[in-house]
């Protein structure tokens, strides 16, 4: 299924539209249709879920209605050493199965209560 980029993601600002593939109940990869990027992507229900509120504008902008319509995802970065592998759960995709439109968001780790986090995460 092919998504509409309507809000950029990390590294691909020139993407317009993704197909996604879904690899099983947990891993999907999306592939760029005019760049042919991929990013894997691991399901939000797989790991212990973060709560919280999409903006009224993200919501508006990927038409977002009803929560059942939408998918939530993490970007998986998978390296030789799995142990050097990497999941952005502070940035996640979501994608509006119904009209088929997807975007990035960055969580607030303040907002969530977990601000306490910047600390032991590494600055570049």
């Amino acid at each position: 299924m092919v998504y509409e980029v309507v809000i950029p993601i990390d590294g691909c600002t020139e993407e317009k539209e993704f197909e996604l593939s879904k690899l099983d109940d947990f891993f999907s990869v999306i592939t760029g249709v005019e760049t042919g990027i991929t990013l894997r992507l691991m399901s939000f229900g797989a790991l212990k879920s973060l709560a919280f509120e999409l903006p009224e504008d993200f919501k508006n902008k990927l038409d977002i209605e009803r929560l059942e319509d939408i998918s939530i995802f993490y970007i998986f970065v998978l390296q030789a050493e799995v142990s050097n592998s990497s999941m952005n759960i502070f940035s996640p995709i979501i994608m509006n199965n119904k009209t088929n439109k997807m975007g990035q968001i960055h969580l607030n780790l303040e907002e969530l209560g977990l601000e306490s986090l910047n600390n032991i995460l590494p600055k570049f």
